[in-house]
């Protein structure tokens, strides 16, 4: 099925509700326990063929806690509401939140979905015409404590739970077909592990040096109720360097791996962040080694753009990663800074693949 994931977006809307709705700044407010409290909220439009005409609002807030420094990174928050014409609902709050000089760092999210996914098979040789969707409910908790213990690198445990149920499969279609584990209706994920990262960014919205490396080992906790029993870990990289003046370049290499017992709905997929273009968990399964590199450069006042390419693959486990047939993605992006202090950007990308396209919208980077 040839894409138009978000065929009608319209950017002079939501450049216009960016001047209705501004960026609140709220830095003369005198408040007990935060300081330098910065708000910018948008609204946004959409049309999907699968989802009907969707609507809602985006806004995130920075801030720093009143003893931290003004050159430490700000904490933020995230909140995202989004509703289609076809009943369907999202809502996200992903916060990110550093105390203590940056000593220790709160990340996770907050959210309940009452959407579809894409399922077309298992595997990277799955068959487009393949294509199934299926509708599911759920709410999500994300959380990770991490305390710093040399400079830059820090450790943590994190826990993540989503439960999902009232899951809707196509009657006759490939999912209803197959004989992936969770198909069954409902399920728990509860997963708890380690986690460990190091980070020399210079921003946390924007960066234009430095590196992010986190790697991370979960486990189902059938204590804390999971319905499945199963381990991942990923190793996410990621580098930031200037070329000249304001021009970026970002890469991001992607490796992770879930093993036997994973249920279908939290399997590793092309088509996230790192590999745009592709449809929506196009390609899935246990494993997945994807790479993207992105040229980041300014076009005029607070308008930028991006060029990025993408290459990946998935497989059943870890060592078929490197035998397996990789797929490409390439595109092009605007960007649009709502916040120059922090450096947020609003962020329109075009991806395209073999397959067709696929326009994204939302807020910060894609790595």
């Amino acid at each position: 099925m040839r894409s138009y994931t978000l065929g009608i977006l319209t950017l002079i809307f939501v450049l216009f509700g960016t001047a209705i709705f501004g960026q609140t700044n709220t830095q003369g407010v005198k408040q007990d326990s935060i300081k330098n409290f910065n708000l910018t909220a948008l609204p946004v439009v959409f049309y999907l063929p699968e989802t009907g005409l969707g609507f809602g609002g985006l806004g995130i807030a920075t801030f720093r806690f009143k003893d931290e420094l003004e050159t430490s990174r700000p904490s933020s928050a995230q909140l995202g509401v989004s509703y289609t014409t076809k009943n369907q609902l999202l809502v996200f709050a992903p916060y990110e939140l550093y105390w203590d000089n940056e000593k220790w760092r709160i990340v996770g999210e907050l959210g309940f979905y009452k959407y579809f996914y894409n399922f077309y098979g298992v595997g990277v040789n799955s068959d487009e015409a393949d294509f199934d969707t299926y509708d599911v409910t759920f709410p999500r908790f994300r959380f990770s404590i991490l305390k710093e213990v040399l400079p830059n690198i820090s450790l943590g445990v994190g826990y993540e739970l989503d439960i999902f149920s009232n899951l809707g499969i196509t009657e006759g279609g490939i999912l209803e077909a197959s004989d992936v584990i969770g198909k069954e209706g409902r399920g728990t994920v509860s997963n708890i592990g380690v986690q460990a990262f190091y980070d020399s960014r210079d921003n946390i919205f924007y960066p234009t040096k430095g590196f992010f490396i986190q790697g991370s080992v979960f486990s189902a906790a059938k204590f804390l109720g999971s319905s499945f029993s199963y381990s991942k870990f990923s190793l996410d990289n990621r580098f930031y360097k200037t070329i000249k003046g304001k021009h970026i370049l970002a890469a991001n290499l992607f490796i992770a791996n879930n093993g036997e017992g994973t249920p279908f709905f939290n399997l590793n997929y092309l088509g996230s962040n790192r590999t745009r273009g592709f449809n929506d968990r196009r390609y899935q399964d246990n494993a997945e080694l994807s790479t993207v590199l992105e040229y980041r450069f300014p076009i005029s006042g607070r308008f930028g753009g991006a060029v990025f390419g993408s290459t990946g693959t998935v497989a059943s486990n870890f060592s078929d990663l490197f035998a397996s047939r990789y797929r490409n993605a390439a595109g092009l992006g605007l960007r649009y800074i709502i916040n120059k202090k922090d450096g947020i950007r609003i962020r329109v990308d075009y991806g395209y693949t073999a397959e067709g396209g696929n326009l994204y919208f939302t807020i910060r980077e894609a790595f």
